[in-house]
């Protein structure tokens, strides 16, 4: 592996700026590995790779010099540097893989930095920090309540800078922890302002304090499930066993009590985590039972599908509608690109 730069072609050196047909030397983390058969016996391994903003998989079948070692060896989470050719097709993404080895410190100086192998989030993740804390200041009448807020994003500042959402389905880039954090609150507080003039119940202070709270929390175990010191592709032991739900109800509950909010409090924002999720590993579904986790539920879910769903449009492949390969599994409705010219229909003519 020591002669990867040996041969004379056009280099990109990261995944994100490779064409369809060129080959490039470049510098990826492991993010997935999934081991089947197909329907005629033929084993083979689905490998991810990214950069910080391209995903590609590469297809690993059982006459492949590198099955094994990947079985054996490769780590999710583990970067390396690969020589491959880049395609784009009906099957997606995908690396035709030439050589591969694990990163070493010489890389370095080679251009390797982890963190272009990390996607992140379009807004910077300190302006989503202090977004989160003005929505808390400005929003949370009660005050112990308001303290809770603030005391765990305080103690928890570095890795919600760079903290995913989650490792497969929604916001799986540093700061989309923040991100989806303050979007659901935001919807939350939309929704109070939307409904308050119908439904006395959104008048009450409490209910509304424990919602905002709920919204800017639900999630945060997922600091505690997520191996962030590995890239945030792979959960912790304590993520394994018990999940982000009880990870961050406990959390919660233990800097509540430490701050002596009241017991009725508390066990109504341990309501919100214990629902705010549709449905779970075991296809068991948390009702909402009170107003708020209601809300919060609502609101998770919004903006938890549409990040997922304008994900899913960015295939490469072209056409109004794409096929169900897909984090959905259905086809979507993409429709036709609009020109700019005609991109406002109210727009008059000259």
């Amino acid at each position: 592996m020591a002669g990867m730069n040996d041969e004379a072609f056009s280099i990109s050196t990261t995944l994100g700026d490779l064409l369809h047909g060129e080959r490039g030397d470049i510098f990826v983390q492991l993010v997935s590995r999934e081991e089947a058969v197909t329907r005629s016996g033929r084993l083979y391994i689905r490998v991810e790779f990214r950069d910080d903003r391209r995903r590609a998989t590469v297809m690993l079948w059982e006459d492949s010099p590198w099955l094994e070692t990947c079985r054996l060896d490769w780590k999710i989470g583990e970067h390396f540097k690969i020589r491959a050719i880049y395609t784009e097709s009906a099957h997606g993404r995908q690396l035709r893989l030439q050589k591969i080895r694990p990163v070493t410190d010489d890389d370095r100086s080679q251009g390797f930095d982890p963190i272009r192998c990390q996607p992140r989030s379009v807004e910077d993740p300190a302006d989503l920090y202090e977004t989160a804390l003005a929505i808390c200041r400005h929003e949370i009448k009660d005050d112990l309540i308001r303290e809770l807020v603030t005391t765990i994003y305080s103690q928890n500042f570095e890795a919600l800078l760079i903290a995913p959402a989650g490792m497969v389905h929604h916001h799986r880039y540093q700061g989309g922890l923040l991100e989806h954090s303050v979007s659901v609150a935001q919807t939350v507080l939309e929704l109070i302002l939307q409904y308050r003039h119908q439904y006395a119940v959104l008048r009450d202070s409490l209910t509304c304090d424990l919602a905002i709270a709920g919204a800017l929390t639900h999630d945060l175990g997922k600091l505690i499930e997520i191996d962030l010191d590995g890239g945030g592709v792979a959960a912790t032991p304590d993520g394994q066993i018990l999940g982000h739900v009880l990870l961050g109800r406990d959390l919660v509950r233990d800097t509540g009590r430490t701050l002596g909010i009241a017991a009725e409090q508390l066990r109504r924002l341990e309501l919100i985590f214990l629902t705010h999720q549709d449905y779970y590993a075991d296809g068991d579904y948390r009702r909402p039972i009170s107003l708020e986790a209601l809300l919060v539920q609502q609101a998770d879910r919004i903006d938890s599908e549409l990040q997922r769903f304008t994900a899913a449009l960015e295939t490469p492949i072209q056409g109004p509608i794409i096929s169900a390969d897909n984090p959905f599994r259905r086809a979507i409705l993409r429709g036709e690109e609009v020109p700019a010219a005609d991109a406002n229909p109210m727009s008059l003519p000259k």
